[in-house]
């Protein structure tokens, strides 16, 4: 019997850049995703804004909704501060799309960062849209191209502490950050109280973080995710 490996898809972004001309549209995703896909012993298929989510989630095992540029303020009814920039409808409209789509399916699901937090928007939640001067969460973590490292606690029971333990180090570069969180389940809190995962009840596999475990070398997440997809 032919053991198929699961075909992960993830989510990337166009951006702008110089890139062989001036002003080039990009399809872009850092390398880390692939290469956390790969080791955990998946196929990476990078998913482009644009194609059909029915289609494309007809060919997945599973799927990774990755971090990138701010959400339109629109979608979780707040105007826009001077600090929400680069905001792209189309792909808040085509990713909230496909997130739909694989929660109906019951595919297993990752969210990181932007991921994660549409995922709350989606589910009903909002966020704070500059977290470097929204009160109580000042110092949070770095943000502006920087990264700084703190600790998240996360909630017995979960399938984040069933992989990763009760308390875990994790990396910070955001400037927004989830303020409620649907009907989504919280499962893990910073010191200062900001929301830093969520899972789904009634889901197969989905687990949401604010921290990037691409980066941070927490292959369990991963291996988790394979496993489930090749179920």
């Amino acid at each position: 019997m032919i053991q198929l490996i699961p075909l992960i898809g993830i989510t990337t972004s166009i951006n702008s850049i110089q890139y062989e001309v001036g002003n080039q549209s990009v399809v872009m995703l850092p390398a880390n995703y692939p290469n956390a896909v790969r080791k955990a012993g998946g196929i990476a298929l990078l998913l482009v804004e644009g194609d059909e989510p029915e289609e494309v989630l007809d060919i997945l095992d599973g799927i990774i909704f990755s971090g990138g540029r701010d959400i339109d303020p629109i979608l979780y009814g707040q105007e826009g501060v001077d600090q929400t920039k680069d905001v792209r409808g189309t792909q808040d409209e085509w990713e909230i799309n496909l997130m739909r789509g694989a929660i109906e399916r019951d595919l297993p699901i990752l969210c990181t960062c932007r991921g994660h937090q549409l995922l709350c928007i989606e589910r009903g939640g909002e966020l704070h849209q500059h977290l470097p001067e929204t009160k109580g969460f000042e110092n949070h973590g770095a943000t502006g191209g920087k990264w700084s490292n703190h600790r998240v606690y996360l909630e017995k029971g979960s399938i984040l502490e069933g992989l990763l333990g009760a308390e875990i180090l994790v990396n910070s570069g955001h400037h927004q950050g989830v303020f409620t969180a649907g009907d989504l389940t919280v499962v893990g809190r910073t010191d200062d109280g900001l929301i830093e995962a969520v899972e789904l009840d009634g889901m197969t596999f989905l687990i949401s973080t604010q921290w990037h475990p691409e980066m941070t070398s927490q292959d369990e997440i991963f291996t988790a995710l394979i496993a489930a997809a090749g179920n």
